[in-house]
């Protein structure tokens, strides 16, 4: 990929630089059952969070607002036989609270180890670089001091996310935000921003919509594989 003749560059998170670690989700699960009582069988529970994990991202997508993470919990509970109008946010806040240290025992791993060396060798070549990643359950305080853990921080100018802004990818109101993000560090046009990431639907087409370049990364394509075939 051609990539020098942009200035900025965009990189989404989930699947394009972080994977999930599957042994944080199954024992989150495990968590949430003891937490609020769930009395359904762990497969059952395991099942219907992905379902609406899945579908709650698609919600997101379709209508380009953002879902509040505590809503979607409340949605989630209810669908486990949790009786709801018992809850309140101070229990929320106590699993949330339980399920920040699982998150950082058990964190999401780099999908290539090398990510933040071709980070550092982007900046040092000139391109200013940004964070652009859809929120559901996992909200952005988690990821931000996730960004620190693995060493990549330090190389964004700057980190955008669904549950700040209130909107999520595709919305055009997301890439304008990202457009008016970037000008503030150098005089740029559209098409000197490249996006990267692994969404058809909010990563491709979203930045295509607003008049950005995109790539999509493919099955078996890294960042890094993407920039080193250049």
């Amino acid at each position: 990929m051609e990539y020098k003749k942009y200035s900025h560059l965009s990189f989404d998170l989930w699947l394009t630089l972080i994977q999930s670690n599957p042994v944080y989700k199954q024992k989150r699960n495990r968590l949430m059952i003891e937490h609020f009582g769930i009395t359904l069988e762990p497969s059952v529970v395991d099942e219907s969070y992905n379902k609406f994990d899945k579908l709650f991202n698609n919600i997101n997508e379709i209508t380009g607002g953002n879902l509040d993470a505590k809503e979607l919990w409340l949605i989630f509970l209810a669908e486990m036989n949790v009786d709801v109008q018992l809850l309140n946010l101070d229990s929320l806040q106590a699993f949330n609270e339980r399920t920040e240290k699982l998150f950082f025992e058990f964190h999401p791993t780099l999908i290539y180890q090398r990510t933040p060396q071709l980070f550092e060798r982007l900046v040092n070549e000139g391109h200013t670089i940004s964070l652009l990643c859809n929120t559901a359950f996992t909200e952005s305080p988690f990821l931000k001091r996730l960004l620190i853990q693995l060493g990549l921080d330090q190389y964004f100018s700057f980190k955008l996310f669904s549950d700040e802004m209130g909107y999520s990818k595709p919305n055009i109101k997301v890439y304008e935000k990202l457009f008016e993000e970037a000008q503030k560090l150098k005089p740029l046009t559209k098409k000197d921003i490249l996006h990267i990431g692994d969404n058809p639907r909010a990563d491709l087409w979203g930045a295509n919509n607003f008049g950005f370049d995109a790539r999509l990364l493919l099955p078996g394509e890294t960042v890094v594989s993407v920039f080193e075939n250049k």
